[in-house]
């Protein structure tokens, strides 16, 4: 099959610079300003409306990030709240994120904006400086596959309070503040992990990711020569990413080009953890 030229030159996902912990502060920093700004704008009514995650409301979601940033704080708190054995097949971070709600879910939202407020800044320095016992340990994901404490710490926490801004942004209908900078940079480390996804399950060949948008960019993913392109918003795409569309819902966002097979064999294999 020939060769695909795109406007724009691919860059490997596989080589996206990883973070230094000076950059992941930066990352958790500016991720916790932009949701506490977006989370002090809902109106009363927007803190019920339900999300993408279907079981929780704006409320819950919110909840969910105050009991994160709070296993941050301390050791003593991170082995309260991952101290937990999941039941019937649930992911570990499940039923995590059940004690959360359950600790934080009844908080009035002038309470839990102050905790969060309060407590983030701590999280983030700790979780970009701190917890040196515990980083170089690797714990396996059924998502993530094989992780290390830190890709958690510096990748994976910036990353979710970032997809839930969006979830809320697309729960309430509030604008989702970009820049390059952060949320160009929160997509490049998706990249590098779908690259990591994907690794040995394209039949030797490659697939462009061309994300349209302020977040985007264009990523090659494989070994070998592009033999498809997958155009999508950064968003919807990283919407896909995290599981919140089905194959469906995002095939139907997607513009393919090239070996049409290929490119929809690699969209249906995408999950990445955040």
């Amino acid at each position: 099959m020939a060769t695909l030229s795109i406007a724009q030159p691919a860059l490997n996902a596989a080589y996206v610079p990883y973070v230094t912990a000076e950059e992941a502060h930066t990352l958790l920093s500016t991720a916790l300003d932009r949701f506490l700004a977006l989370v002090e704008s809902l109106a009363a009514d927007d803190w019920m409306r339900p999300t993408a995650c279907t079981e929780w409301n704006v409320r819950d979601m919110i909840a969910h990030q105050v009991g994160g940033y709070a296993s941050g704080t301390g050791y003593r708190e991170m082995l309260r709240q991952y101290s937990v054995f999941p039941k019937n097949g649930q992911l570990i971070e499940d039923t995590i994120n059940q004690r959360q709600i359950q600790k934080w879910g009844s908080k009035s939202p002038a309470d839990l904006i102050a905790e969060l407020r309060q407590i983030g800044p701590i999280a983030a320095r700790k979780w970009a400086y701190e917890f040196r016992l515990i980083k170089p340990i690797f714990v396996f994901h059924p998502i993530g596959g094989r992780l290390s404490m830190r890709h958690l710490m510096w990748v994976i926490h910036s990353r979710d309070t970032w997809m839930h801004r969006l979830d809320i942004c697309r729960a309430t209908g509030l604008p989702f503040q970009q820049t390059p900078e952060h949320d160009g940079r929160i997509v490049a480390l998706v990249m590098r992990d779908v690259a990591r996804c994907l690794h040995g399950k394209l039949s030797e060949q490659a697939v462009i990711f061309d994300l349209g948008g302020i977040a985007g960019g264009v990523w090659k993913v494989g070994n070998g020569e592009a033999a498809a392109t997958i155009q999508m918003d950064a968003l919807d795409f990283n919407i896909l990413a995290s599981g919140r569309f089905t194959y469906d819902e995002g095939r139907a966002r997607a513009v393919l080009s090239g070996d049409a097979s290929l490119a929809e064999s690699a969209l249906k294999k995408t999950l990445v953890l955040y």
